[in-house]
């Protein structure tokens, strides 16, 4: 798992997802191909949804520059934007829960909150920054490599990590759920409904406006747990916040 310290997208790594691309070529996403707007139910620890105020604009206007480069590009609206810190239940193996179902994936929101909150009580984690980076390409998605200087992701994760170990019951339940950890901070912008018509072009799209992004940043505040309610937020809801130690100071330290 990367510490989030710096960009885990060198240019080797860039330079071997494009060959994959060249060889292999776009993966739609079965989502967005065939059933965007499913019900769903997903659960996840996240930060930044949407993106806050100050870097919406150096978003949205790489947002539009991307969604210009073929009409089979999916790319998020900022009130789709996040960044996962953790998934406890998995949305895609939750897909038209029925009312039972449903009822009972929501009886785990209050004991993970639970879970959640203590730990984050005894850790007294601080605000932090996040650093995001020119968007990457890989086969199934763009996203945005973030980097976290001062390390609190990876703090995060490991430390949810030993709180569900330490409460079977949750640990067991999220663990059927497709419990999933990312090793790498990033924020996902655009998926494919199908695959681009012309790849050369859009490969070659894609890296003009990557080259020409500036990096921005976002001042984190506060950690969410968001219920996913439509695939990759298309809608969803924040059903708890965990505010961070200086939340109520004027600047980051």
């Amino acid at each position: 798992m990367s510490s989030g310290g710096e960009n885990y997208f060198t240019r080797e790594r860039l330079d071997l997802l494009r060959r994959e691309i060249e060889r292999d070529g776009i993966v739609p996403d079965e989502f967005l191909a065939r059933d965007p707007d499913c019900p769903v139910f997903g659960l996840n620890l996240a930060c930044a949804y949407p993106f806050p105020p100050e870097p919406a604009p150096a978003y949205l206007a790489l947002a539009s520059k991307l969604a210009g480069l073929d009409p089979a590009a999916c790319v998020y609206p900022l009130e789709q934007t996040h960044v996962t810190i953790m998934t406890f239940l998995n949305f895609s193996l939750y897909r038209r829960p029925s009312p039972e179902k449903l009822a009972e994936l929501r009886s785990w929101i209050g004991p993970v909150i639970d879970l959640a909150r203590t730990w984050f009580e005894e850790a007294g984690v601080r605000c932090f920054r996040l650093e995001f980076q020119p968007p990457a390409l890989t086969r199934k998605a763009a996203i945005l490599p973030i980097i976290n200087p001062s390390g609190e992701i990876a703090r995060l994760r490991r430390g949810m990590g030993e709180a569900l170990r330490g409460d079977k019951a949750v640990c067991e339940r999220v663990r059927q759920g497709g419990l999933n950890v990312p090793g790498i901070i990033h924020s996902t912008v655009m998926r494919f409904r199908e695959a681009p018509a012309n790849l050369a072009g859009f490969t070659a799209g894609f890296d003009a406006v990557a080259a020409a992004s500036v990096p921005f940043s976002a001042d984190i505040r506060e950690i969410l747990l968001t219920v996913e309610t439509r695939p990759y937020m298309r809608q969803g809801e924040i059903v708890h916040r965990f505010p961070l130690a200086g939340a109520q100071e004027p600047h980051v330290r």
